[in-house]
Protein backbone atom coordinates (compact mmCIF):
# COMPACT_ATOMS: atom_id res chain seq x y z
CA UNK A 1 0.00 0.00 0.00
CA UNK A 2 2.28 2.80 -0.88
CA UNK A 3 -0.29 5.54 -1.52
CA UNK A 4 -2.76 6.35 1.11
CA UNK A 5 -6.09 4.66 1.27
CA UNK A 6 -8.96 6.78 0.78
CA UNK A 7 -11.58 5.21 3.02
CA UNK A 8 -15.15 6.83 3.08
CA UNK A 9 -17.65 6.35 5.74
CA UNK A 10 -21.13 6.36 5.53
CA UNK A 11 -23.20 7.13 8.82
CA UNK A 12 -27.31 7.56 9.03
CA UNK A 13 -27.92 10.24 11.87
CA UNK A 14 -25.87 9.12 14.46
CA UNK A 15 -25.70 9.33 18.72
CA UNK A 16 -24.69 6.82 21.00
CA UNK A 17 -23.34 3.80 20.30
CA UNK A 18 -22.60 4.28 16.20
CA UNK A 19 -21.30 7.88 16.94
CA UNK A 20 -18.80 7.31 19.68
CA UNK A 21 -17.49 3.68 17.86
CA UNK A 22 -17.19 5.80 14.69
CA UNK A 23 -15.20 9.13 16.19
CA UNK A 24 -12.73 6.86 18.33
CA UNK A 25 -11.83 4.76 14.75
CA UNK A 26 -11.34 8.05 13.01
CA UNK A 27 -9.17 9.04 16.71
CA UNK A 28 -6.99 6.28 15.92
CA UNK A 29 -6.48 5.79 12.43
CA UNK A 30 -3.03 5.53 10.92
CA UNK A 31 -3.32 8.32 8.80
CA UNK A 32 0.23 7.60 6.98
CA UNK A 33 -1.72 5.02 5.77
CA UNK A 34 -5.25 6.00 5.27
CA UNK A 35 -7.83 9.17 4.30
CA UNK A 36 -10.96 8.87 6.30
CA UNK A 37 -13.63 11.29 4.44
CA UNK A 38 -17.35 10.83 6.31
CA UNK A 39 -20.22 11.30 4.94
CA UNK A 40 -23.14 11.71 7.19
CA UNK A 41 -26.01 14.30 7.36
CA UNK A 42 -25.44 17.76 7.90
CA UNK A 43 -26.01 20.00 10.39
CA UNK A 44 -25.55 17.29 12.99
CA UNK A 45 -22.85 17.28 16.59
CA UNK A 46 -21.54 13.95 14.89
CA UNK A 47 -20.72 16.23 11.15
CA UNK A 48 -19.29 19.02 13.41
CA UNK A 49 -17.50 16.74 16.22
CA UNK A 50 -15.99 14.37 12.88
CA UNK A 51 -14.82 18.17 11.35
CA UNK A 52 -13.06 18.75 14.79
CA UNK A 53 -11.01 15.43 14.52
CA UNK A 54 -9.62 17.19 11.70
CA UNK A 55 -11.34 14.84 8.82
CA UNK A 56 -13.19 15.98 5.68
CA UNK A 57 -17.01 15.85 5.91
CA UNK A 58 -19.58 15.95 2.78
CA UNK A 59 -23.06 16.40 3.39
CA UNK A 60 -25.54 14.13 2.30
CA UNK A 61 -29.51 13.94 3.35
CA UNK A 62 -29.37 10.50 5.12
CA UNK A 63 -32.69 9.45 7.58
CA UNK A 64 -33.09 6.96 9.93
CA UNK A 65 -35.99 5.62 9.09
CA UNK A 66 -37.17 4.20 5.99
CA UNK A 67 -38.51 6.61 3.68
CA UNK A 68 -38.30 5.14 -0.07
CA UNK A 69 -38.43 8.83 -1.42
CA UNK A 70 -36.21 10.25 0.93
CA UNK A 71 -34.17 7.00 0.71
CA UNK A 72 -33.96 7.51 -3.55
CA UNK A 73 -32.38 11.14 -3.62
CA UNK A 74 -30.07 9.97 -0.89
CA UNK A 75 -28.58 6.91 -3.81
CA UNK A 76 -28.42 9.00 -6.72
CA UNK A 77 -26.84 11.83 -4.56
CA UNK A 78 -24.11 9.27 -2.85
CA UNK A 79 -23.61 7.95 -6.49
CA UNK A 80 -22.28 11.02 -7.50
CA UNK A 81 -20.35 11.62 -4.54
CA UNK A 82 -18.45 7.93 -4.53
CA UNK A 83 -17.88 9.14 -8.58
CA UNK A 84 -15.63 12.38 -7.33
CA UNK A 85 -14.27 10.94 -4.07
CA UNK A 86 -13.01 7.48 -5.80
CA UNK A 87 -12.96 5.64 -2.51
CA UNK A 88 -10.56 2.50 -1.70
CA UNK A 89 -13.40 1.60 0.66
CA UNK A 90 -16.60 2.31 1.71
CA UNK A 91 -17.06 1.66 5.29
CA UNK A 92 -21.04 1.78 5.94
CA UNK A 93 -22.26 1.62 9.40
CA UNK A 94 -25.87 0.20 9.95
CA UNK A 95 -28.58 -1.52 8.26
CA UNK A 96 -30.19 1.87 7.36
CA UNK A 97 -26.80 3.88 6.09
CA UNK A 98 -26.06 -0.42 4.28
CA UNK A 99 -28.97 -0.11 1.94
CA UNK A 100 -28.34 3.07 0.81
CA UNK A 101 -24.73 2.75 0.61
CA UNK A 102 -24.82 -0.11 -1.46
CA UNK A 103 -27.28 0.76 -4.31
CA UNK A 104 -25.42 3.41 -4.51
CA UNK A 105 -22.15 1.81 -4.72
CA UNK A 106 -23.45 -0.76 -7.16
CA UNK A 107 -21.39 -0.69 -10.51
CA UNK A 108 -18.76 -2.56 -12.00
CA UNK A 109 -15.89 -0.24 -10.60
CA UNK A 110 -17.20 -0.09 -6.90
CA UNK A 111 -15.41 0.29 -4.19
CA UNK A 112 -14.36 -2.12 -1.51
CA UNK A 113 -17.20 -2.17 0.55
CA UNK A 114 -17.33 -2.95 4.25
CA UNK A 115 -20.34 -3.38 6.68
CA UNK A 116 -20.08 -2.40 10.22
CA UNK A 117 -23.44 -3.94 12.14
CA UNK A 118 -23.89 -2.34 15.38
CA UNK A 119 -27.14 -3.54 16.53
CA UNK A 120 -29.56 -6.42 15.94
CA UNK A 121 -32.31 -6.33 13.00
CA UNK A 122 -34.46 -8.01 14.99
CA UNK A 123 -36.25 -7.91 18.13
CA UNK A 124 -39.65 -9.75 19.85
CA UNK A 125 -41.65 -6.47 17.92
CA UNK A 126 -40.81 -7.62 14.44
CA UNK A 127 -43.36 -9.56 12.62
CA UNK A 128 -42.65 -12.80 10.59
CA UNK A 129 -43.59 -11.32 7.45
CA UNK A 130 -40.80 -8.25 7.76
CA UNK A 131 -38.10 -10.65 9.05
CA UNK A 132 -38.81 -12.75 6.00
CA UNK A 133 -38.47 -9.31 3.81
CA UNK A 134 -35.52 -8.12 5.19
CA UNK A 135 -33.50 -11.10 5.40
CA UNK A 136 -33.91 -11.92 1.56
CA UNK A 137 -33.08 -8.44 0.49
CA UNK A 138 -29.99 -8.17 3.13
CA UNK A 139 -28.71 -11.58 1.22
CA UNK A 140 -29.01 -10.15 -1.98
CA UNK A 141 -27.26 -6.73 -0.39
CA UNK A 142 -24.18 -9.04 0.77
CA UNK A 143 -23.17 -10.18 -2.55
CA UNK A 144 -22.25 -6.40 -3.02
CA UNK A 145 -20.24 -6.42 0.14
CA UNK A 146 -16.70 -7.36 0.87
CA UNK A 147 -16.50 -7.41 4.71
CA UNK A 148 -19.41 -7.47 7.33
CA UNK A 149 -18.23 -6.23 11.08
CA UNK A 150 -20.26 -7.56 13.89
CA UNK A 151 -19.37 -6.08 17.17
CA UNK A 152 -19.73 -9.25 18.88
CA UNK A 153 -20.91 -13.04 18.74
CA UNK A 154 -24.13 -12.89 18.93
CA UNK A 155 -24.67 -10.38 16.48
CA UNK A 156 -22.71 -12.57 14.17
CA UNK A 157 -24.71 -15.68 14.85
CA UNK A 158 -28.00 -13.81 14.49
CA UNK A 159 -26.64 -12.57 10.96
CA UNK A 160 -26.00 -15.89 10.15
CA UNK A 161 -29.32 -17.98 11.96
CA UNK A 162 -32.24 -15.31 11.54
CA UNK A 163 -30.59 -13.38 8.20
CA UNK A 164 -29.11 -16.73 6.10
CA UNK A 165 -25.63 -14.01 5.59
CA UNK A 166 -22.79 -16.52 4.94
CA UNK A 167 -20.49 -17.04 8.48
CA UNK A 168 -17.46 -16.61 5.97
CA UNK A 169 -18.10 -13.11 5.11
CA UNK A 170 -18.39 -11.76 9.01
CA UNK A 171 -15.79 -10.81 10.72
CA UNK A 172 -16.56 -10.25 14.79
CA UNK A 173 -14.37 -6.99 15.94
CA UNK A 174 -15.91 -5.82 18.88
CA UNK A 175 -16.38 -2.50 20.15
CA UNK A 176 -13.35 -0.72 22.29
CA UNK A 177 -12.98 2.45 24.18
CA UNK A 178 -10.06 4.44 25.50
CA UNK A 179 -9.47 4.01 29.16
CA UNK A 180 -8.37 6.57 31.62
CA UNK A 181 -8.16 6.74 35.10
CA UNK A 182 -10.67 8.62 36.74
CA UNK A 183 -10.19 9.66 40.44
CA UNK A 184 -12.90 7.71 43.05
CA UNK A 185 -14.45 10.39 45.38
CA UNK A 186 -16.08 8.83 48.53
CA UNK A 187 -19.72 9.16 48.49
CA UNK A 188 -21.75 8.87 51.09
CA UNK A 189 -24.22 6.22 51.34
CA UNK A 190 -25.18 3.09 49.03
CA UNK A 191 -25.55 4.08 45.30
CA UNK A 192 -26.99 1.98 42.54
CA UNK A 193 -26.93 3.37 38.90
CA UNK A 194 -26.92 2.36 34.88
CA UNK A 195 -26.51 4.57 31.89
CA UNK A 196 -28.59 3.98 29.26
CA UNK A 197 -30.96 5.46 26.32
CA UNK A 198 -34.55 5.49 27.65
CA UNK A 199 -36.49 3.57 25.30
CA UNK A 200 -38.60 0.58 25.84
CA UNK A 201 -35.81 -2.20 24.80
CA UNK A 202 -33.18 -0.82 27.26
CA UNK A 203 -35.85 -2.15 30.50
CA UNK A 204 -34.95 0.94 32.23
CA UNK A 205 -38.57 0.40 33.53
CA UNK A 206 -36.72 -2.89 35.44
CA UNK A 207 -34.26 -1.28 36.80
CA UNK A 208 -36.72 1.24 38.59
CA UNK A 209 -39.17 -1.95 39.88
CA UNK A 210 -35.47 -3.44 40.93
CA UNK A 211 -34.82 -0.76 42.87
CA UNK A 212 -38.10 -0.54 44.94
CA UNK A 213 -37.41 -4.17 45.43
CA UNK A 214 -33.33 -3.76 46.58
CA UNK A 215 -34.90 -0.62 48.95
CA UNK A 216 -36.64 -2.91 51.17
CA UNK A 217 -33.45 -4.88 52.07
CA UNK A 218 -31.39 -1.57 51.58
CA UNK A 219 -34.00 1.79 52.56
CA UNK A 220 -30.96 4.16 51.94
CA UNK A 221 -29.57 3.06 48.87
CA UNK A 222 -29.74 5.61 46.50
CA UNK A 223 -30.19 4.78 42.62
CA UNK A 224 -28.91 6.97 39.17
CA UNK A 225 -30.41 6.77 35.95
CA UNK A 226 -28.06 8.44 33.36
CA UNK A 227 -29.33 9.04 29.88
CA UNK A 228 -32.68 10.45 28.30
CA UNK A 229 -35.04 9.48 25.77
CA UNK A 230 -38.43 9.24 24.57
CA UNK A 231 -39.68 7.31 27.96
CA UNK A 232 -38.49 9.66 30.53
CA UNK A 233 -41.86 11.10 31.73
CA UNK A 234 -43.38 7.02 31.54
CA UNK A 235 -40.06 5.94 33.97
CA UNK A 236 -40.68 9.06 36.02
CA UNK A 237 -44.43 7.99 36.69
CA UNK A 238 -43.45 4.42 37.10
CA UNK A 239 -40.98 5.28 40.23
CA UNK A 240 -43.88 7.65 41.29
CA UNK A 241 -46.23 4.95 41.36
CA UNK A 242 -44.11 2.62 43.23
CA UNK A 243 -43.04 4.86 45.90
CA UNK A 244 -39.31 5.80 45.11
CA UNK A 245 -39.26 8.53 43.22
CA UNK A 246 -37.57 10.52 46.16
CA UNK A 247 -34.35 8.14 45.82
CA UNK A 248 -34.62 7.90 41.92
CA UNK A 249 -32.64 10.39 40.31
CA UNK A 250 -32.42 11.06 36.94
CA UNK A 251 -29.51 13.37 35.05
CA UNK A 252 -30.34 12.71 31.56
CA UNK A 253 -27.57 12.91 29.07
CA UNK A 254 -23.97 13.69 30.89
CA UNK A 255 -20.89 14.21 28.57
CA UNK A 256 -18.57 12.93 31.09
CA UNK A 257 -20.90 10.13 32.66
CA UNK A 258 -17.75 7.60 33.41
CA UNK A 259 -16.70 10.08 35.92
CA UNK A 260 -20.52 9.39 37.41
CA UNK A 261 -20.67 5.57 37.11
CA UNK A 262 -17.01 6.03 38.57
CA UNK A 263 -19.03 6.59 42.17
CA UNK A 264 -21.32 3.77 42.16
CA UNK A 265 -21.05 1.08 44.47
CA UNK A 266 -23.23 -1.67 41.64
CA UNK A 267 -23.67 -0.57 38.00
CA UNK A 268 -26.99 -2.50 36.53
CA UNK A 269 -28.09 -2.94 32.80
CA UNK A 270 -31.26 -4.31 32.37
CA UNK A 271 -31.47 -4.36 28.81
CA UNK A 272 -33.92 -6.66 27.33
CA UNK A 273 -31.66 -7.08 24.39
CA UNK A 274 -28.39 -5.66 24.20
CA UNK A 275 -25.65 -6.55 21.09
CA UNK A 276 -22.86 -5.62 22.82
CA UNK A 277 -23.39 -3.90 26.21
CA UNK A 278 -20.32 -0.48 25.72
CA UNK A 279 -21.53 0.84 29.19
CA UNK A 280 -20.71 -2.86 31.18
CA UNK A 281 -17.07 -2.08 29.87
CA UNK A 282 -17.17 1.36 31.16
CA UNK A 283 -18.71 0.65 34.11
CA UNK A 284 -15.97 -2.24 35.12
CA UNK A 285 -13.14 -0.06 33.38
CA UNK A 286 -13.48 1.99 36.39
CA UNK A 287 -13.51 -1.09 38.79
CA UNK A 288 -17.21 -0.99 39.22
CA UNK A 289 -18.89 -4.15 39.63
CA UNK A 290 -21.63 -4.94 37.42
CA UNK A 291 -25.06 -6.68 37.36
CA UNK A 292 -27.34 -7.39 33.74
CA UNK A 293 -29.42 -9.95 32.03
CA UNK A 294 -28.43 -12.69 30.23
CA UNK A 295 -29.32 -11.82 26.74
CA UNK A 296 -27.19 -11.10 23.46
CA UNK A 297 -23.55 -9.95 23.51
CA UNK A 298 -23.19 -9.39 27.38
CA UNK A 299 -22.68 -12.96 28.46
CA UNK A 300 -18.72 -11.83 26.23
CA UNK A 301 -18.24 -9.11 28.78
CA UNK A 302 -19.44 -10.64 32.02
CA UNK A 303 -19.27 -14.28 32.51
CA UNK A 304 -21.82 -14.46 36.11
CA UNK A 305 -19.57 -14.92 38.34
CA UNK A 306 -15.69 -13.46 37.75
CA UNK A 307 -16.23 -10.32 35.92
CA UNK A 308 -19.96 -9.94 36.85
CA UNK A 309 -23.23 -10.97 37.96
CA UNK A 310 -25.81 -12.49 35.35
CA UNK A 311 -29.95 -12.20 35.94
CA UNK A 312 -32.24 -14.69 33.97
CA UNK A 313 -34.14 -11.89 31.01
CA UNK A 314 -36.52 -9.79 32.69
CA UNK A 315 -36.31 -11.53 36.06
CA UNK A 316 -36.61 -8.50 37.86
CA UNK A 317 -36.86 -10.65 41.49
CA UNK A 318 -33.21 -12.05 40.36
CA UNK A 319 -31.76 -8.99 39.15
CA UNK A 320 -32.57 -7.07 42.87
CA UNK A 321 -31.38 -10.53 44.38
CA UNK A 322 -27.59 -9.67 42.19
CA UNK A 323 -27.53 -6.12 43.48
CA UNK A 324 -28.10 -6.84 46.95
CA UNK A 325 -25.48 -9.46 46.89
CA UNK A 326 -23.21 -6.84 45.63
CA UNK A 327 -24.47 -4.46 48.10
CA UNK A 328 -23.93 -7.10 50.96
CA UNK A 329 -20.51 -8.85 50.20
CA UNK A 330 -18.42 -6.61 50.12
CA UNK A 331 -15.30 -9.14 49.23
CA UNK A 332 -17.30 -10.21 46.72
CA UNK A 333 -17.91 -7.19 44.72
CA UNK A 334 -14.45 -5.78 44.87
CA UNK A 335 -12.96 -9.11 43.57
CA UNK A 336 -15.33 -8.88 40.43
CA UNK A 337 -14.41 -4.78 39.81
CA UNK A 338 -10.77 -6.07 40.13
CA UNK A 339 -11.58 -9.49 37.68
CA UNK A 340 -13.60 -7.32 35.56
CA UNK A 341 -11.70 -4.61 35.15
CA UNK A 342 -8.31 -6.41 33.98
CA UNK A 343 -10.75 -8.56 31.52
CA UNK A 344 -12.11 -5.56 30.11
CA UNK A 345 -9.26 -3.41 29.58
CA UNK A 346 -7.31 -6.73 28.18
CA UNK A 347 -9.76 -7.39 25.75
CA UNK A 348 -11.78 -4.32 24.63
CA UNK A 349 -9.32 -1.10 24.13
CA UNK A 350 -10.03 1.59 21.11
CA UNK A 351 -6.10 0.77 19.85
CA UNK A 352 -7.31 -3.18 19.53
CA UNK A 353 -10.66 -2.39 17.73
CA UNK A 354 -8.70 0.26 15.47
CA UNK A 355 -5.64 -2.30 14.87
CA UNK A 356 -8.07 -5.13 13.85
CA UNK A 357 -10.13 -2.82 12.01
CA UNK A 358 -6.76 -1.51 9.51
CA UNK A 359 -5.26 -4.68 9.51
CA UNK A 360 -9.09 -5.64 7.52
CA UNK A 361 -8.76 -2.34 5.65
CA UNK A 362 -5.20 -3.49 4.54
CA UNK A 363 -6.36 -6.95 3.16
CA UNK A 364 -8.90 -5.82 1.23
CA UNK A 365 -6.56 -3.03 -0.39
CA UNK A 366 -4.11 -5.84 -1.47
CA UNK A 367 -7.22 -8.15 -2.84
CA UNK A 368 -8.25 -4.73 -4.74
CA UNK A 369 -4.42 -4.13 -5.79
CA UNK A 370 -4.02 -7.51 -7.27
CA UNK A 371 -7.37 -8.00 -9.23
CA UNK A 372 -7.63 -4.42 -10.76
CA UNK A 373 -5.19 -2.11 -12.69
CA UNK A 374 -3.41 0.51 -10.28
CA UNK A 375 -5.73 3.36 -9.73
CA UNK A 376 -3.05 5.76 -8.61
CA UNK A 377 -2.95 8.81 -10.18
CA UNK A 378 -6.61 9.46 -10.55
CA UNK A 379 -7.79 12.47 -8.72
CA UNK A 380 -9.60 12.63 -6.00
CA UNK A 381 -11.90 15.38 -4.78
CA UNK A 382 -14.49 16.35 -2.25
CA UNK A 383 -16.92 19.25 -1.89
Amino acid sequence: MANKAVIAYLVRPAEGGIKSHLLTLLSGLDRTRFEPIVICPPDTSLRREVEQAGCKAIPLELVGELNPAKDLRAVVRLRRILRRVKPDILHIHSAKAGLVGRLAAASPRHPRIVLTMHSFVFDERVGWLKRVIVAWVERRLSRLTDRIIAVSRALRDELVSQMGLSPDKITVIPNGITFREIHKSGGSGLRVGTVSRLAPQKGVDNFIRAAALVRKKFPSAKFTIIGDGPFREALEALADELGVRDSVEFLGFQPDAPSIVAAFDVFALASTWETFGLTLVEALSQQVPVVAFRVGGIPEIIDGSTTGLLAEPGDVEDLAAKICRLLDDKELAARIARDGCEFVRSRFSSDRMVTETQNLYASLVSQADTQAPSRAGQERTCE
